[in-house]
């Protein structure tokens, strides 16, 4: 596990809870106003928001101000200048809150992705297993047991056995990134002969209409994040 991914258990835990009378779509709607509602308060506890009313209503006036200038622009210069500091004040202002704010969601992500991303096929069913490095991979799945996919030579030796702890189409040695976000299906030994495991797995479908981009959880999660997020900051007034 990675920092990013320390929250997994609890995820995992309330979304088992909710399986048990919401659907998937349902699902993903409750997550999304969770961690939009998350998101917002804890940017909203920690960032100055009387400053950047305030620097938000300096900078509509000077914005306003210089549209209506009609002089050289020698002259108008410093008007600019003066807009572009309070714009750039301000973005230094609701960085860190930002920042901040936005862990919740990322975490939150990070977990989807590996609950409703790849999904292991039906046994029997013939998946594709790229291998870096000159070696050859198969799919085995027989139905018991973690599924696993065989490392061989050219020449058909086998070299290794990989199993997939959870449908992950990419197995890797350890890397500093996993450091944040780990891997769950596992890593590679230091000593493989090679570098990376790719398992053509099938990606969960929970809608099933339009283009196949848009059957997974990524576009409805983050389009139903949009709207809660920005509801819940124009209910909340929340600079």
């Amino acid at each position: 596990m990675g920092l990013l991914d320390i929250p997994a258990p609890l995820f995992s835990a309330l979304d088992g809870w909710l399986a048990g009378f919401l659907p998937p779509l349902v699902r993903l709607a409750v997550w999304s106003a969770l961690i939009a509602i998350v998101s917002m308060e804890l940017y909203r506890l920690l960032s100055p928001q009387k400053r950047i009313a305030g620097l938000k209503t300096a900078l509509q006036r000077q914005q306003k101000a210089v549209s209506q200038f009609d002089g050289a622009f020698e002259e108008a210069w410093p008007m600019i200048r003066t807009m572009l500091g309070l714009a750039l004040r301000r973005v230094a202002v609701v960085l860190p809150a930002t920042v901040i704010g936005s862990l919740p969601v990322l975490m939150l992500i990070v977990w989807l992705d590996g609950r409703y991303g790849g999904e292991y096929p039906e046994p029997g069913q013939p998946v594709a297993v790229q291998v870096a490095d000159g070696y050859d991979g198969r799919w085995v799945d027989e139905g018991r047991g973690t599924p696993r996919a065989e490392i061989t030579t050219d020449t058909g030796a086998p070299v290794a056995e990989v199993p997939l702890a959870a449908p992950v189409p990419v197995i890797h040695k350890w890397q500093w990134w996993n450091a944040l976000i780990g891997n769950p299906a596992g890593y590679l030994p230091d000593d493989a002969p090679m570098e990376r495991v790719e398992v053509a797995l099938p990606r969960q479908q929970l809608l099933h209409l339009g283009p196949g981009w848009m059957r997974g959880w990524e576009v409805f999660f983050f389009a139903a994040l949009t709207l809660f997020a920005f509801s819940f900051k124009s209910l909340r007034r929340i600079e």
